[in-house]
């Protein structure tokens, strides 16, 4: 769990670092990495394994939207994403771990 915290922190930071130098992010930006974060979260909620900090990253980068902070936007919306396939990413070594499988039910036997 130690390597995934460091992991996502240094996406973060690299993402941050990243737009600091882009040039303007537009509302288009904005709403294409809202609607990716989004689709990644629907994946991991499917198999019940979204990490409780996904969903409150995701509003706040609803808000910074909604507030015409685009650049903000991207970043968060890119850092929920990031989590939301750490975290299917990790239900499926633990399921390959106990044999078992990730279904839209949750984690079933063989």
């Amino acid at each position: 769990m130690k390597r995934v915290l460091m992991s996502v922190m240094a996406v973060g930071t690299l993402m941050m670092a990243g737009f600091a130098t882009a040039a303007t992010v537009t509302a288009t930006d904005a709403q294409h990495a809202l609607a990716a974060a989004k689709t990644a979260m629907a994946k991991t909620s499917a198999v019940h394994y979204l990490w409780l900090s996904t969903p409150k990253i995701y509003k706040e980068a609803q808000a910074a939207d909604k507030a015409g902070k685009y650049d903000e936007a991207v970043v968060k919306a890119k850092h929920a994403e990031e989590l939301a396939n750490l975290a299917y990413a990790q239900g499926e070594a633990q399921a390959k771990k106990y044999g078992v499988k990730l279904t839209d039910h949750g984690v079933q036997m063989d």
